[in-house]
């Protein structure tokens, strides 16, 4: 399976430039469409702007209008084509969830009636593009429905603020001659153990994705990484793929324990510097050393381990987050 984000940013960015050429016509060029979508994307999905205290539909519009002068700067020729284009960008924040509507016909009647928009199309072209955003919006709420599952849900717990920890719970129907004990057992197996988290995976980036249509951006998550997987590169592979995307990368911290990570430390590393956020317990194991601490999003520590005050008076030295394990609760040091 592909990263779900990354498919349905190309499925928004495919929908925004089809838009565009239904839209335009003959007046459509990719070189004046594309910088307006790349950078909707870009603050829609990504969430990348420096502008606070407003709405969000005022950063879009701000940095929207940011490109449509450069635009016109860079392609005065055709600044009726550009115009048009920004006009046409206020029915997207409709269409794409960001601004509210009545319903869609009210919309679109709306929309090729405005006299900022100075194009014109027959009755043929209307239904056409009315057709296009219709399908739009249905594909968008039927997406989710890929990843629905009533046998599996994510589980929580809150680390602290915007940070928690996710498993994969189960709501199967198991024969009574199974012991609770032998469940959690099976449950727990390396090779079940794998796959739940793959699924775990799948689920989360569903999760992040929905959260982020929601316009909710502040989350990150924590998911125990099985360290079985170092020994299996083709699954290893398998797995960072369902979060290659920026956005992932940085809301999802795949938590491992040290051991594994003086084990496989050339593995780890390469993952972290492909953009990975990896998370590390600190186990047994662990020296008092603080030489690669730096390169984790998360250094998580037991408060009865022998080596806890020295992790907690020296987080200058450690230089990167800490969080104390209190058992099944977590607690920010």
């Amino acid at each position: 399976m592909d990263c779900i984000f990354s498919e349905y940013i190309k499925f928004v960015n495919d929908f925004l430039m089809s838009y565009y050429r239904k839209m335009l016509d003959s007046k459509y060029e990719k070189a004046i469409v594309e910088p307006f979508v790349t950078k909707y994307i870009d603050v829609r999905y990504y969430n990348k702007t420096d502008l606070k205290d407003m709405s969000f539909t005022k950063k879009i519009d701000r940095e929207l209008k940011d490109v449509f002068k450069n635009q016109l700067k860079s392609i005065p020729k055709r600044s009726e084509t550009i115009k048009n284009v920004f006009a046409l960008f206020s029915y997207i924040l409709f269409v794409d969830g960001i601004s509210h509507f009545k319903d869609i016909n009210t919309l679109l009647k709306t929309m090729f009636s405005d006299e900022n928009i100075t194009l014109e199309y027959t009755p043929e072209i209307k239904n056409e593009i009315g057709s296009l955003i219709k399908k739009y919006i249905k594909k968008k709420v039927d997406f989710f429905q890929l990843f629905n599952s009533g046998e599996f849900f994510l589980k929580g717990k809150k680390i602290e603020d915007n940070l928690y920890s996710i498993d994969l719970g189960q709501k199967c129907d198991l024969p009574d001659l199974y012991s609770k004990n032998a469940v959690e057992r099976a449950y727990n197996s390396d090779v079940v153990f794998e796959n739940r988290i793959y699924l775990a995976l799948v689920m989360l980036s569903s999760k992040i994705l929905s959260e982020v249509i929601s316009l909710k951006f502040n989350n990150s998550y924590v998911l125990d990484f099985p360290g079985t997987l170092f020994r299996k590169p083709k699954k290893i592979v398998k797995f960072t793929k369902l979060l290659k995307d920026d956005l992932l990368k940085e809301k999802v911290n795949l938590k491992i324990k040290y051991k594994d990570y003086m084990e496989f430390k050339r593995t780890v590393n390469e993952l972290i510097k492909e953009g990975y956020s990896i998370a590390l317990e600190l186990d047994e194991t662990y020296v008092t050393d603080f030489e690669n601490l730096y390169l984790f999003s998360n250094i998580f520590i037991s408060k009865n381990a022998s080596y806890y005050g020295t992790i907690i008076n020296n987080k200058d030295a450690v230089k990167t987050h800490v969080i104390t394990m209190w058992g099944e609760i977590w607690i920010h040091s």
